[in-house]
């Protein structure tokens, strides 16, 4: 039977209209019983305005979804008064959840050919607005950053700069942070020894990544930019156009250097230092004994790697990445044989000839009742146990049904099969798709899987 979320909402001025909540409500459940329909609760924003939804039934209406199967309004603007707002509910958190929609003002019915067919002419205008909007937008954008006014970087404010009125105004102690990096990082033309000298200098030190952006942003030779383009801003340079130039040529240089790590690694962004919380990373040497070179590739936490930008650094163990990524392999191998075994062990349940059980039985206690056997109280108590074990049933039914999703061991067998013989990018992104995180504590490995 249909679950059915009855959304009612009234703002203070529309109290005394046709839209009182008494008035919805007494619609929406006639509508209900009509459809043969149960109500799953109802939800009432009484004195909310619809144009957000920034409304607290609205949102706990949204956080239970997943327990609903329709959700029906009075009229389309009790869900909300801004087109672009009716129509991500009703696409993106509705219909991608399974969950019909009915407004039995506009006759709107998702479940009918015609009703879906009226959300696609509203998705349209609803289209159109956002793109009407979003060219609006770029345009203003685009006119201020030609004033010369940064309009990119959300709510924080660029390092070395703090924003006052719409401009950015230097922040002396970054500014200084940012030209010695600058001038190490001509000196040593490497970030990480950058860091380590500007720790001894007493400097907070930033993380690797945002050097890198900032010895690469013209915003420190005084533009803005918007979209790809660049235009003439109105703040103070921090860095002159002279050294910038001659960094970009150092950063071009070095460029790629260390850009294949990631792929040339099977466990990327899958492991965790149990220690300090850190990522581990990729890293690797090379040693040249007579005319051979010998290279080797390790795991270590990223704090034991780049200390200067942590507080302590971490001793976590490094891990040989041939070895590390061995002892991954087998564990695979053996979550296979497990799975078999357990899929072997676990007996098939008829859950529909156990609910078939269920029925028979109420219609053997309704029929006792028919002939006057039966009081209405025991009646009563008897049809709420009934109903409370079919609803465990069907509970356990479907928790099964989601366990039988799941990866089969016949998948996960072919998986790692994979591993073993394809390529390295299937073997990476069959790896990603089995493992959630590994957490590494020392020689001890903990392994959380995807399913």
């Amino acid at each position: 039977m249909m679950k059915a979320a009855l959304y009612m909402r009234v703002s203070t001025r529309e109290q005394i209209e046709n839209y009182s909540i008494g008035s919805q409500t007494e619609r929406l459940e006639a509508f209900c019983k009509s459809k043969g329909w149960t109500v799953y609760d109802k939800y009432i924003d009484g004195g909310y305005s619809g144009s957000n939804t920034d409304r607290p039934e609205l949102q706990r209406m949204i956080r239970e979804v997943n327990n609903i199967d329709v959700v029906i309004v009075y009229k389309l603007d009790r869900l909300s008064r801004s087109q672009r707002d009716t129509m991500e509910l009703i696409e993106d958190t509705f219909l991608k959840n399974d969950v019909e929609f009915v407004s039995i003002t506009e006759t709107i019915d998702t479940s009918t050919p015609f009703g879906r067919a009226m959300i696609g002419i509203l998705s349209v205008f609803a289209q159109l607005e956002r793109e009407n909007i979003a060219e609006r937008m770029r345009n203003g954008h685009i006119k201020r950053a030609q004033e010369g006014y940064r309009v990119a970087g959300g709510d924080y404010d660029p390092a070395g700069y703090k924003r006052e009125n719409g401009l950015l105004i230097i922040k002396e102690k970054e500014k200084q942070h940012i030209q010695e990096a600058y001038n190490l990082y001509e000196q040593y033309h490497s970030i990480t020894k950058m860091q380590n000298e500007l720790k001894l200098l007493g400097y907070p030190v930033w993380r690797f990544r945002r050097y890198r952006d900032i010895l690469s942003n013209k915003l420190y030779i005084g533009y803005v930019s918007f979209a790809g383009e660049y235009y003439k801003g109105n703040h103070e340079p921090i860095i002159t156009a002279e050294q910038f130039n001659r960094v970009q040529l150092l950063l071009e240089r070095h460029k790629g250097h260390n850009a294949h790590k990631a792929k040339q690694s099977l466990l990327s962004n899958l492991l965790t230092c149990s220690s300090c919380g850190q990522p581990y990373v990729s890293y690797s040497t090379q040693d040249k004994r007579g005319n051979k070179i010998y290279k080797y590739r390790y795991y270590i936490c990223r704090a034991r790697r780049f200390p200067s930008e942590y507080p302590k650094k971490c001793m976590n163990k490094i891990w040989n990445a041939y070895k590390l990524e061995q002892i991954i392999t087998e564990e695979l191998k053996h979550l296979t044989v497990d799975k078999e075994k357990k899929e072997n062990k676990s007996p098939k349940i008829n859950y529909e000839a156990q609910l078939n059980k269920v029925t028979e039985k109420t219609e053997r206690i309704l029929n006792l009742y028919a002939e006057g056997m039966v009081e209405k109280s025991i009646l009563d108590k008897q049809i709420n146990l009934l109903n409370a074990e079919k609803e465990n049933i069907l509970q356990r039914q479907q928790e099964e049904s989601l366990m039988e999703n799941e990866i089969s061991s016949k998948e996960l067998h072919d998986m790692v099969i994979n591993i073993n013989k394809s390529d390295f990018s299937l073997k990476q992104a069959t790896i990603q798709k089995l493992i959630k995180q590994i957490y590494i504590n020392g020689e001890d490995l903990e392994i959380k899987w995807n399913f």
